[in-house]
């Protein structure tokens, strides 16, 4: 029965993927000539299961071939997406006014190509944002590191870290939070898989988010341990004054993911500097009644790109940058890595520097 409900889920995947690859095609092909559907449906139907055969097997353990399979999936998904919103409005304009057929030629091979490359880049560099936070009752001034969805899985790897830690590394930071997602779920991870994050000359804690629990949460943890990092889960740690307390505060995970957490936030003395690491940016609000002077948190990812970022809107009330009410911040970043598609469109990848200074009276 298990074999068999299995097998009907990636059947159910298969077609789907194929649905989606097979509609853009030919909606998109049939603007320049006459289309074989059989031949593009059977072009489909091989795209969709080379997807999901690749991803079966990096789940269980990666190997160059399925990694390479894996990330080619998912520019085929993004290229989907792309010509699927420029073919909607092609075909309403063409509705109205007709287009010579070379002027279409170029525009379909020539936009989304530029703007894929753009995001590629634009994925694959680090830029590091400044800002100052200004804290009552701040013994002294402490400049906080805060990153986070690194998503080291099928795509991302240790180059990324590497970058990361020379980030670091170069700045004048006193301590890094990560606030979850170190890992992305899309293959096992291994005890070394965080090592160069090891090389960090400034000490960092991590808070795991909701894709740290897919490919194991106790792998996860066991090789950020490896990588010297400061595991902070529903604690807390004293820093230079500070209070910084690590906890996983909401109900959205995976379909079949489940997690047992328990958080005693009695702990949180509201006279004291309180920094609270939670991956989702939500319950700030509530933090923020008992004393919590900055949240960091991630997990939107800005965004990403458009036009996911307005659906991403939609969905959480604060999506990126530094938000002040009543003396409380919450920062949310967008983070490092990226979720499928290595690419970025409107915005960072990004590393916060954080300086927090006393605020005066």
């Amino acid at each position: 029965m298990r074999i068999l409900n299995f097998m009907i889920q990636e059947t159910i995947k298969t077609l789907f993927f194929a649905t989606i690859l097979l509609f853009v095609a030919y909606i998109s092909l049939n603007l320049f000539m006459d289309v074989d559907f059989y031949l593009l449906f059977s072009i489909a139907i091989l795209l969709s299961l080379m997807k999901n055969v690749s991803s079966f097997y990096e789940k269980r353990k990666t190997r160059r071939i399925t990694r390479y399979l894996t990330e080619f999936s998912n520019f085929l998904l993004w290229f989907c997406l792309m010509y699927l919103i420029l073919s909607i409005p092609t075909y309403l304009i063409l509705l109205i006014v007709e287009i010579p057929i070379s002027y279409l030629i170029i525009i379909y091979i020539t936009i989304i190509p530029i703007i894929s490359i753009y995001g590629y880049i634009k994925a694959n560099r680090i830029k590091i944002n400044e800002h100052e936070l200004f804290i009552k009752n701040l013994k002294e001034e402490v400049n906080i590191i805060h990153f986070s969805d690194v998503h080291i899985g099928s795509i991302r790897g240790k180059k990324l870290l590497k970058n990361i830690v020379d980030k670091i590394n170069s700045s004048d930071a006193d301590v890094c939070i990560l606030s979850g997602d170190l890992a992305d779920g899309s293959t096992p991870i291994e005890i070394d898989d965080f090592s160069p994050l090891a090389d960090s000359k400034v000490p960092i804690i991590f808070t795991p988010g909701n894709h740290d629990y897919y490919p194991g949460l106790e792998n996860v943890i066991k090789a950020a341990k490896k990588a010297n990092m400061k595991v902070l889960f529903n604690d807390k740690i004293e820093f230079k004054g500070l209070f910084i307390y690590g906890f996983f505060v909401s109900s959205i995970l995976k379909p079949g993911v489940t997690i047992e957490n328990s958080y005693d936030f009695s702990i949180i003395k509201p006279e004291d500097v309180n920094i609270v690491i939670n991956h989702f940016p939500v319950f700030w609000k509530e933090f923020k009644e008992i004393g919590v002077d900055i949240q960091l948190s991630g997990h939107t990812h800005g965004g990403q790109f458009y036009p996911i970022k307005y659906l991403i809107i939609l969905m959480f009330k604060y999506v990126r940058g530094v938000f002040k009410e009543d003396d409380s911040y919450l920062v949310v970043t967008d983070g490092v890595g990226t979720y499928q598609a290595p690419i970025r469109w409107g915005t960072d990848a990004e590393i916060l520097l954080l300086r927090l200074k006393r605020k005066i009276e």
